[in-house]
């Protein structure tokens, strides 16, 4: 599991859980301005292709969908192509991997922005598996200690509690 605890700017600090990364994105993007596939997403030109119902072949795939015939041409028709608008440009697929991970990671912190700027979070914190979120709680994270963030504490040590990871004294 992966668990995430964010410190808004006016609200006391909450915990949160995910199953796995898709499930983190999709619990990220129900609070996104982005949508799923925008925030992270690996396809090809092939599926880009038949997501507009057009054959790569066809003579006016080239004028229609000009973006996708370049990435077609330059890369190839299957070959592995990565989104992530909070890392990357809006809009832009590129070759070089994307990990699910670090693209949930920009998404949260686009929103670590002062609130005068429409940030909504004044901290997070994620933890990418059950054995360093209780090692976090267990005193391996500075971050507790730093502006009143015992409350942060709290909230992780309860969502740890609720799902058993952790045993109740």
């Amino acid at each position: 599991m992966i668990f995430v605890v964010e410190v808004p700017h006016d609200a006391h600090p909450h915990a949160w859980f995910a199953y796995d990364g898709e499930d983190l994105l999709g619990k990220i993007a129900a609070e996104d301005a982005l949508q799923p596939w925008e925030i992270f997403d690996q396809t090809s030109a092939r599926e880009l292709f038949e997501l507009v119902g057009v054959r790569p072949d066809a003579p006016d795939a080239s004028a229609a969908f000009p973006g996708i015939s370049r990435l077609a041409q330059e890369f190839g028709l299957d070959a592995p192509l990565y989104r992530a608008d909070h890392l990357l440009e809006r809009g832009c697929y590129q070759p070089e991997a994307v990990l699910l991970g670090a693209a949930c990671e920009a998404a949260l912190q686009r929103r670590k922005v002062a609130m005068a700027q429409g940030g909504t979070l004044r901290d997070y914190r994620i933890y990418w598996s059950e054995p360093e979120a209780v090692l976090a709680i267990e005193g391996q994270d500075p971050f507790f200690a730093e502006q009143g963030n015992w409350r942060a504490l709290h909230a992780l040590r309860e969502q740890l509690l609720a799902l058993d990871v952790l045993a109740a004294d």
